[in-house]
């Protein structure tokens, strides 16, 4: 199996855990969070979105990010800001509308894959994103990003088991 395929088939698995896990959601448990100091679903979907818009656009396309070209922030009501929040700042952060969270994701993975889809096999393991992180190449970006998006369906996925146990 190609890099380019294993790259597009871990994309879809870990994008299908995140759908999975916010299926029936109301906006109220997308907001919530166990703690001041912790993320709640809605920050944590926003999160990995960002970073793949930010990964995908500006690291690897060195361009703009759709959440600025396509007018995301403005949509979602959200700062530029994607990571490395203190207490104070997640306390103050206001949760998007989930259907206007998974519109960005979706947005942003069809540019991805669209992106992938197209990308050369020398471009994918050959070409060096950042020259102050060598080991930083496309398809090390994009298997960085597979990763991330699943890590972080486990924590919505987790912070859904702490909400069905609070509401028994």
């Amino acid at each position: 199996m190609e890099a380019k395929e294993l790259i597009l088939r871990s994309l879809e698995q870990s994008q299908g855990y995140v759908t999975k896990t916010l299926d029936g959601l109301t906006q109220e448990k997308v907001a919530w969070s166990p703690t001041a100091e912790c993320d709640s679903i809605a920050f944590t979907l926003w999160h990995t979105v960002r970073v793949e818009d930010t990964f995908v656009h500006r690291v690897v396309q060195h361009g703009k990010e759709l959440y600025e070209t396509e007018g995301w922030q403005e949509k979602l009501g959200t700062p530029i800001k994607a990571s490395r929040y203190s207490a104070k700042e997640l306390q103050a952060w206001k949760a998007p509308q989930l259907d206007d969270l998974r519109n960005y994701a979706n947005a942003i993975r069809e540019k991805t894959l669209t992106f992938l889809q197209s990308a050369t096999p020398e471009k994918l393991s050959e070409e060096v994103v950042r020259p102050n992180r060598p080991t930083d190449s496309v398809i090390g970006i994009l298997g960085r990003i597979s990763r991330e998006t699943a890590l972080h369906a486990r924590q919505i996925t987790y912070l859904r088991g702490v909400q069905w146990g609070l509401d028994k």
